[in-house]
């Protein structure tokens, strides 16, 4: 009984003297957020022929997105203030968005890009 008496007003002197996060991560996700998008449209949208060579690369962005998406949450948990937020909000959409569009992109040109690959091997003689 005595150690979880200890426990708690330990862990309330860690809270009343916990020091506020710092408001710089929030934009360094936010930066992360904005780099991920931007290569996702410039992979997507920058060329008009389907590259099946943006595959990987978007599924790797994808991913990424998925985990700033973790990220945002977590830290709406630490920020209180209601700006905060807002701004994790509206950054957690972002990658969401990205997230969405390159797992559209990647299902609706997986089955071309490999019949295309099998059609090649089968073309390219034996050495």
């Amino acid at each position: 009984m005595k150690n979880s008496d200890q426990r708690s007003a330990f862990s309330g002197q860690q809270k009343q003297g916990a020091r506020p996060p710092k408001q710089s991560r929030i934009l360094i996700t936010g930066a992360i957020a904005l780099v991920t998008a931007g290569a996702s449209a410039w992979l997507t949208l920058g060329s008009a022929p389907v590259h099946c060579d943006a595959l990987a690369p978007l599924t790797v962005l994808a991913t990424l997105a998925a985990f700033l998406i973790s990220i945002c949450f977590r830290q709406m948990g630490r920020y209180a203030d209601k700006r905060s937020r807002w701004i994790l909000l509206v950054f957690l959409l972002v990658a969401a968005a990205t997230l969405f569009a390159d797992f559209r992109y990647v299902r609706r040109y997986r089955t071309f890009c490999e019949q295309l690959q099998q059609q090649i091997r089968q073309v390219e003689p034996n050495h």
